[in-house]
Formats: C-alpha cells, sequence, structure tokens
C-alpha cells in the first residue's frame, strides 16, 4: 500500500518537472490566443475635460464602486471636480459625481461596431470600444480601450499614406501592418506609462481612432491578421521611419545600444542619388534631401532648452566623425570664450530640430559685400568665399573676421558692419535611420517585392510568426 501510494503521486510529481521544465525552455515563444490582445491607448485631449457624444445607449461604470449610470444617446462633458468626476449633459445638467475610474461602455455586449464621438481628442474624433477617464492631477486622463486589431485599423493610414495601395504600395501597406502590430504587442508588456499600453501620437504610434480607417489599409490588416516579427522567439522593437537616405543605420550609432536584427546597409531603394537601375517611377521623398536654417544668435537657446551649456558667440562649428552611413558621429560646437559642446550622435537633430541625422553643415551666408555706386546709387551684391576667415577693416578702423557675416560697402568709401549669421545643414532622409524607411519599402512594393522580402531587408534575422 506504501508502494502505491508513493507511486500514485510519482507520476503527478513528474508531469509538474517535466511542465516547468517545458515552460522554461519554450517561455520566450509568443503567446498563441485565439482572439487578440486588449489594449489601452492613452487619448491626448486638448482641454482638460472630456467631450463625447454617442448616436445609441451607452452607460458609465464607476469601476471603484461598481455603480452604474445608463445615458441615452446625446452629448455629455465629462470635468474633474474636488469631489471627484462630474457627469454634466449638454444643457449643463449634472448626472452625478463618481469617484472614477470611469468606464464609458456600449449598453448591449453585441454592438462591436459600436462608436462614440470625443470632440476634444488632438488626432481623432470619432472611436470604437470603451472608453476609461480618471483624474491625473487636476485634468482628465483619457483612454481608449479596444482590441489590438481594431486599434491597428486607426495606426495604420496614420503611419503610411493609405493612397499607396492604388499605386503599387499594396505590399508595403503590408509590411507597415506587421510592423505596427510587432510594435504594439512589444510595447503591451513593458508598462511605459501609467493606466495604458500606448499613447495615440508619434512618441509612439499615431492613431485616429475610427475616422482613420480606409479600405486599402482594413485589406493590408485583413491579409496580415496576427503576423509579428520575432527574433529567438522574442517579439521585436520594430522601429520605422519615414526615409533613411539611401542608409539604414544601426541603433547604437543613434542611441547608446545595439540590437541583432538591425544593421546599417546601404538602401538604394531610398537613395534619391542612386536608385536602382530600371526603377520606372521612382519616389523620391520630399525630405529626401532637405536644408535647415539655424540663426547662430538662437543656437545658444535651442542648446540650454536640451540640457547643453550656452558656448556663447560662436565662433566655429565643425562635424569631427561620422559614420560609415555619412550620419553624424560627433559635432562640435565651439564659443568665443573657449566653450565646447560637443552633441553626439542624435543630440543634434533633437537639440537643433534637424529632420535627420545625416548632414553637412556650412555658415550662410557667405561674407557678401554690398556695394552701392557713387554715381547712380545702384546697389549690387558680391560673393566672395574666398574671404571666409579674413580680417577686414570697417570704415570705423574697426577688424572684423568674417564668418557667414555681410558687410556693406557705400561709393564714398564707409563700410558699415550688418551682422547676419546662421548654420545651414544640408541633409537626406527623414527621422532615425533605424529599421524600415518607409519610401524605401514604398519602392521596393512598386518594384515587385513581397511584404515578407520588405521586411526581410529591414528587419534582417527576424522571422514572421502567428501571435493570435
Amino acid at each position: 500500500m506504501k508502494f502505491r501510494l508513493e507511486k500514485r503521486y510519482c507520476f503527478p510529481i513528474c508531469i509538474v518537472v517535466l511542465i516547468f521544465f517545458l515552460f522554461t525552455f519554450f517561455c520566450q515563444v509568443p503567446a498563441y490566443s485565439a482572439y487578440p490582445p486588449e489594449m489601452r491607448v492613452g487619448i491626448s485631449l486638448l482641454n482638460s475635460h472630456v467631450e463625447l457624444s454617442f448616436d445609441s445607449g451607452y452607460c458609465l461604470v464607476n469601476k471603484a464602486s461598481g455603480t452604474t449610470l445608463p445615458l441615452p444617446a446625446g452629448n455629455y462633458r465629462l470635468v474633474n471636480v474636488c469631489s471627484g468626476i462630474q457627469v454634466l449633459d449638454m444643457p449643463g445638467n449634472s448626472q452625478g459625481v463618481f469617484s472614477g475610474p470611469l468606464e464609458l461602455k456600449p449598453l448591449s455586449s453585441q454592438s462591436s461596431g459600436q462608436s462614440f464621438q470625443l470632440h476634444n481628442a488632438r488626432y481623432g474624433q470619432e472611436y470604437r470600444g470603451a472608453l476609461e477617464v480618471f483624474a491625473e492631477g487636476n485634468t482628465l486622463r483619457a483612454v481608449n480601450i479596444l482590441d489590438l486589431e481594431s486599434y491597428l485599423r486607426g495606426v495604420l493610414a496614420r503611419e503610411m499614406p493609405s493612397s499607396w495601395g492604388n499605386y503599387g504600395g499594396m505590399e508595403a501597406l503590408k509590411a507597415q501592418a506587421v510592423a505596427a502590430r510587432t510594435y504594439a504587442l512589444y510595447n503591451h508588456s513593458l508598462q511605459r506609462h501609467t493606466g495604458f499600453h500606448l499613447c495615440d501620437s508619434q512618441h509612439c504610434q499615431v492613431y485616429g481612432g475610427k475616422n482613420s480607417e480606409t479600405g486599402n489599409t482594413d485589406s493590408a490588416l485583413s491579409q496580415t491578421r496576427g503576423e509579428i516579427l520575432t527574433f529567438n522567439n522574442r517579439v521585436i522593437a520594430p522601429f520605422y521611419h519615414a526615409s533613411n537616405g539611401g542608409y539604414t543605420e544601426a541603433p547604437q550609432n543613434v542611441w547608446t545600444s545595439g540590437l541583432p536584427y538591425f544593421t546599417s546597409v546601404p538602401d538604394p531603394y531610398d537613395d534619391p542619388d542612386n536608385p536602382p537601375p530600371g526603377l520606372v517611377n521612382f519616389v523620391v521623398h520630399r525630405y529626401a534631401r532637405w536644408e535647415a536654417d539655424v540663426p547662430l544668435s538662437s543656437l545658444g537657446l535651442l542648446l540650454a532648452k536640451s540640457g547643453f551649456s550656452n558656448p556663447g558667440e560662436i565662433e566655429r562649428v565643425d562635424i569631427v566623425s561620422a559614420f560609415p552611413s555619412g550620419r553624424v558621429e560627433d559635432v562640435r560646437i565651439r564659443g568665443t570664450g573657449g566653450a565646447v559642446v560637443s552633441l553626439l550622435k542624435e543630440k543634434a537633430r533633437t537639440a537643433l530640430g534637424l529632420r535627420s541625422q545625416l548632414y553637412t553643415v556650412r555658415s550662410e551666408p557667405e561674407p557678401r559685400v554690398w556695394i552701392a555706386s557713387s554715381v547712380n546709387g545702384m546697389e549690387r551684391k558680391e560673393s566672395f568665399p574666398e574671404l571666409e576667415g579674413k580680417w577686414v577693416a570697417s570704415g570705423y578702423t574697426m577688424k572684423r573676421m568674417l564668418i557667414g557675416e555681410s558687410f556693406s560697402a557705400q561709393g564714398n568709401g564707409t563700410k558699415s558692419f550688418v551682422p547676419y549669421q546662421a548654420l545651414i545643414f544640408e541633409g537626406r532622409g527623414w527621422g532615425h535611420g533605424i529599421g524600415m524607411s518607409q519610401n524605401g519599402a514604398y519602392n521596393r512594393s512598386r518594384a515587385g517585392h513581397g511584404y515578407r522580402d520588405i521586411l526581410s531587408f529591414y528587419y534582417p534575422g527576424t522571422q514572421i510568426d502567428i501571435g493570435y
């Protein structure tokens, strides 16, 4: 009997040990589910209250107490007051004050297509799913709660033009669908925000709700439903951007650390100067080439806003080093007092508001002399690049060095100093350059590449798995 009792418990223990081993071994594999996970999306509001309306019945649930307030179709305003969240109809009648959080839900659980309107949302107006509202300081925070696929319907067209699908870009839209789905699932478990998984702005993925849904993007989502990118059985961080200017970049050359599924390689399908031979109607991104003027008078303020010291009056700006892609590694700004500010990697892009890290810099304008005729008074502007850095004498016998400055020479021989200094950044691409270039994906799609090939190029070493 004792033997039988021990044997009876031996089998379940072995099963537990086996299950533990299998879980440990396979824990990195994305869990498969028959349904997409629930997303919580923080909605950007234009003011501190919530203005909403709906055409059919909803109810408000006070999640703290479980009490329910049925609301007929109409317009409502939710306001943060000392005692909680006050619900007002649009004539201004109070429907009650609740401790919150409050959740707005359709009265019928079968109303999957039902939607509500948020009239003071920054990026959208009409939303699917439910809405949670809770106090955050003196304001209210609104969170849209819906399944992942419904969320993506409001994302895709805000991140990539839906019209591309009409001009050979459907495979690019599919690639964007997989990348956006992967990005959402990757951030779902990070808990980077309090009360929600993702925001609705470009800091996460731009989300415009139901108003942003289109036929092309819905088709791209349905044809890739549940597909996500993984590396070694882990969901990746699928960064993407508008245009890489002809060269992808590795994360360690932009931020701090690298990731094995990102490399820095030429991308001819986004190179405005060397597109693939034979490609008909190559699309050049509007910011494939760009130019930005930064007045030297505002340079110190821009640096200070980003936490850098103010070098004072600028004496010179040098690009000290660059990566093989051409993206700047170190740009140094030197002031007349000897102070030096070093902007590493993407710091110059973010501090100075540049479109990419792929740029050159020069002073502007070139030293110019305005020459006025002593006979008829007509003026003529002449540029003398060879005068850059040379000393000249003004009419007041003062010496000044020409560093992108303008001087005025009058016909009577006097010279007056007119300061005008700026740095001109000439660059290519838009964004950090890591991962998928949306413009490059579009050109690849138009050239006949499938979305799997597109993703394989921009995320090498990854594979497409089914997340749910």
